[in-house]
């Protein structure tokens, strides 16, 4: 069977990792440079890794893998009637075709955006890790996990942050949690500015609706688009993203969707772990085995410099500390989400249980 997937990220590679045994699997990939690992970009940025290090995967992997891999290479459309895709390199034919084409950060809309830079590819951070160290400071716009990973990062490597977001909790959490993530990072010297909106940017800093704030290096990072314009173009349906079944199956036929690119009943899972947890389950399915991506759960953790976090499930509502570091929400006595923080070997634990919907009184 012939697999194509149209994008080199974490869920296509994945895919093509579990598949290409099996099948022959081609990738297209806009980008004209190997696999690299989005999540490490704020430690290379930071100077705690070397960019070899972003490159898990050589041009002999893939090779050895079977995998033939089309680098710089525009997917264009996908004509469904002859099931090909047709690139700006020529038409390849497919029985089974795999959208994975990830998603692009949000762009601002103020004033004076030609002065802020978004942070998604390795030329982007390779742009700003050259200007952080010539400014040695940072101003990041956003209280997401993407902002305060590259937040904690840059102030654990001694440059001076500050980071605007527009609402007054951070990662939609309560202000409890707030308080504690924002006491950890303040630590390392990050300072915060909640509730201001962005006004206008200039060469010095931005202008909020609380005052103006100073900082050379702009980096916004206020949320990701996902990548649907192929699947537009072809005539298949999209709303926020692709819109796909529990299957990742898209409206047209043979025709799939994973990853950032991918919604299912109005989610959109936006982390590089659940991409490839998509690739997962997708190749069990296209082995006939029957499996199932749980759209509703998550489970995701972060490391802000020194400060690990993890968010499982449900992390709103009614919530109780079980000891300092671990805070669980209930519907009912029934566990239905937790944050842990600092203990991520708890986590690991943790989730099950939260799956598994124990009573509080199990713990």
């Amino acid at each position: 069977m012939r697999i194509v997937i149209i994008g080199n990220g974490s869920g296509g590679v994945e895919l093509a990792n579990q598949t290409s045994s099996e099948h022959e699997v081609t990738i297209v990939e806009l980008e004209n440079v190997l696999y690299y690992s989005k999540p490490m970009l704020s430690h290379y940025i930071a100077g705690f890794i070397d960019k070899k290090k972003l490159f898990p995967y050589s041009f002999d992997w893939y090779e050895k893998k079977g995998i033939t891999l089309n680098l710089g290479v525009k997917a264009e459309v996908i004509d469904r009637a002859r099931k090909k895709l047709i690139t700006s390199d020529g038409e390849i034919p497919y029985d089974i075709l795999v959208i994975a084409t990830g998603a692009r950060p949000r762009e601002p809309i103020f004033e004076g955006k030609e002065f802020v830079q978004t942070l998604r590819t390795l030329q982007d951070a390779e742009k700003i890790k050259e200007q952080i160290e010539k400014y040695e400071d940072a101003l990041i716009l956003g209280g997401g996990f993407i902002g305060l990973e590259l937040a904690g990062n840059l102030a654990k490597a001694g440059y001076k942050v500050k980071v605007v977001h527009r609402g007054d909790t951070l990662l939609g959490l309560d202000e409890e949690l707030t308080k504690v993530i924002m006491e950890k990072l303040r630590n390392n010297g990050v300072e915060f500015y909640l509730n201001a909106n962005v006004l206008k940017a200039d060469e010095n800093g931005v202008f909020t609706d609380k005052g103006h704030v100073n900082g050379k290096v702009k980096i916004c990072a206020f949320g990701i688009i996902p990548n649907k314009e192929i699947a537009i173009k072809s005539g298949i349906h999209a709303g926020r993203g692709i819109l796909v079944d529990d299957h990742f199956r898209t409206s047209a036929e043979d025709v799939y969707a994973i990853g950032d690119c991918a919604e299912y009943s109005g989610v959109i899972c936006g982390t590089a772990k659940a991409a490839m947890e998509h690739a997962r389950v997708l190749a069990n399915i296209l082995r006939g085995k029957e499996d199932r991506y749980d759209f509703e759960f998550r489970s995701t953790v972060f490391k802000f410099g020194d400060f690990p976090i993890a968010l499982i499930g449900k992390t709103k509502g009614e919530g109780r500390w079980l000891d300092e570091n671990t805070k669980v929400f209930l519907e009912g006595e029934k566990v239905v989400g937790a944050v842990v923080i600092e203990d991520i070997r708890k986590a690991t634990t943790l989730e099950r249980k939260v799956k598994a919907r124990v009573s509080v009184n199990e713990l």
